[in-house]
């Protein structure tokens, strides 16, 4: 029964789906924090247009981004319930985008032979390890501010690249359909938020060295729209407002930030690697890329397509974007922040390392494999004798370690704690948010000057909800400050009307919302 094909692809299927299972739906049980009110109450008192000219001249160059998280934002129509939607939106848009893009690779010359099937579990597999591993899973999952800053720009550049491809190596007749349909993804990549317009560079260079000629009047396309929009962005007053704030010259480090940029920045990269879920995680990725590449099928053109080495120079050039892509976001903060990355700016590198990992691995696994046979026929070699049994069965073996290390790895990660969050703290935390907001919202319509709330009490919160009472190493505390002054109280209190919103641990608990 172990031998059936299909079994032994249901087995880890399983996995994948048991692996993500609880991060999906935890979004159900999703709440607003912090930026998002803060969005929404901006948009009220400045207008849907005034928002963006504000924050461009004071705050921030993400015009994108920032028309998202405030005229698109539900906070912002007093629907508190939508941001459930929207992370759970682009959750399963981040598996999309990564499936897109493995599925348009077979139109390479290099002729990575997927299924839709095949790509969208690959696809699962690496957002797993990733969801596992991610640094500060909340600001990238379930926090909509940081989603959308963080994971619908990387969205955004994933589909730019597959639909590049299309442009390149796909029907000639639809090049410029394709072409047209990529300019509001790399818009939103190049002006979503700083990190993934630097990751965006190496990605436009190695299309600029690989598109064919045909391709030519397409990528100028691209670079100029991509310069203008860059510009507006780069531009803007807010930048350097923020700027300043986030390293000010007093820092010791800011003077000499440039002497010692890349040194540090290597520093930042060699930590974050040497935390073990990271790179495990890492590891992981480059052994599933380079068994998937080992497969007979990883060395087959799909219909119509020649396979093809890489030349030495080609792999110079593919080597050099792999290293710029996965370090240059340490560089960009070493240079911002004088510092390591944010802790949400660490979810996004990760994953686009896990994917670049698995995706190198498995260029590097074919390209051996489909050497060794052109070299093989090219000299007609005779076959080598028969191996020992005890040899010959070890290629079978290698599968099934390579599956009990990966489950291990997933049982030591974020997963068996997002099972524990959905199993005793996901529903208790709706609700007592639901009835938080809704005393809030009580006391405006009354007229209240002060309303005292009780804490958050829960059994468990690292996930969904990061507490600090459960663990020391979180980027964000959402509960309230405990008192009548702190940065959450204070946005409440903007955003509900209430003159003042405080919080003792001794309040009585709170009758659930209507």
């Amino acid at each position: 029964m172990l031998k059936s094909p299909s079994l032994r692809s249901l087995l880890p299927r399983l996995g994948i789906v048991l692996a993500l299972a609880p991060f999906l739906l935890l979004c159900a049980f999703d709440q607003p924090f912090f930026d998002d009110f803060r969005n929404g109450t901006w948009m009220r008192e400045h207008g849907p247009w005034g928002v963006q000219l504000w924050l461009f001249r004071t705050w921030t160059g993400r015009f994108t981004t920032t028309f998202i998280m405030t005229v698109l934002n539900p906070v912002a129509y007093g629907w508190l319930g939508g941001v459930k939607l929207v992370t759970a939106g682009l959750f399963v848009a981040q598996w999309a985008s990564l499936a897109h893009l493995l599925r348009a690779l077979r139109r390479l010359p290099l002729a990575l032979n997927i299924s839709r099937t095949q790509a969208g579990w690959a696809a699962g597999l690496l957002l797993a390890l990733f969801c596992n591993a991610a640094p500060a899973p909340f600001s990238f999952l379930y926090w909509y501010s940081g989603a959308i800053v963080y994971q619908l720009p990387l969205i955004s550049l994933l589909n730019f690249t597959a639909l590049a491809l299309r442009v390149g190596w796909g029907v000639p007749e639809h090049r410029w359909r394709w072409a047209t349909l990529a300019v509001l993804p790399l818009v939103l990549a190049l002006t979503g938020n700083e990190l993934t317009l630097v990751q965006a560079l190496p990605v436009l260079a190695l299309l600029a060295l690989g598109l064919p000629r045909a391709a030519r009047p397409h990528l100028a396309l691209w670079l100029l729209v991509g310069a203008l929009a860059t510009t507006v962005a780069a531009l803007a007053p807010g930048n350097w407002a923020r700027a300043a704030a986030m390293a000010p010259p007093s820092d010791p480090y800011y003077t000499w930030r440039w002497l010692v940029l890349v040194p540090r920045a290597v520093l930042s990269m060699s930590l974050f690697l040497l935390k073990p879920m990271n790179g495990l995680s890492v590891l992981a990725a480059a052994a599933l890329g380079w068994w998937a590449g080992g497969q007979p099928a990883a060395a087959e053109a799909p219909a119509g397509l020649p396979g093809a080495m890489l030349t030495r120079r080609q792999w110079l050039a593919v080597g050099l974007a792999y290293g710029t892509l996965n370090f240059i976001g340490f560089v960009l903060f070493r240079y911002l922040i004088v510092g390591a990355p944010l802790m949400r700016a660490q979810n996004e590198i990760l994953l686009v390392l896990l994917f670049s990992t698995g995706l190198l691995g498995w260029l590097a696994a074919r390209q051996r494999r489909f050497g060794h046979a052109s070299h093989t026929a090219q000299t007609a070699a005779p076959q080598r004798p028969p191996q020992p049994a005890r040899l010959s069965a070890l290629p079978k073996l290698l599968p099934l370690a390579g599956l009990l290390l990966l489950t291990a790895l997933l049982a030591a990660g974020h997963v068996p704690e997002a099972w524990r969050e959905l199993a005793t703290s996901a529903a208790p935390f709706d609700a007592q948010m639901r009835a938080r907001f809704a005393a809030l919202r009580a006391a405006h319509q009354a007229g209240i000057p002060r309303v005292t709330l009780p804490p958050l009490r829960l059994p468990y919160g690292h996930v969904l909800v990061p507490l600090s009472r459960f663990s020391r190493d979180i980027e964000f505390d959402l509960d309230l400050t405990t008192g009548c002054e702190g940065n959450i109280n204070g946005v409440m209190e903007k955003y509900f009307e209430v003159p003042d919103v405080c919080c003792d641990p001794a309040a009585p608990t709170l009758p659930p919302a209507p």
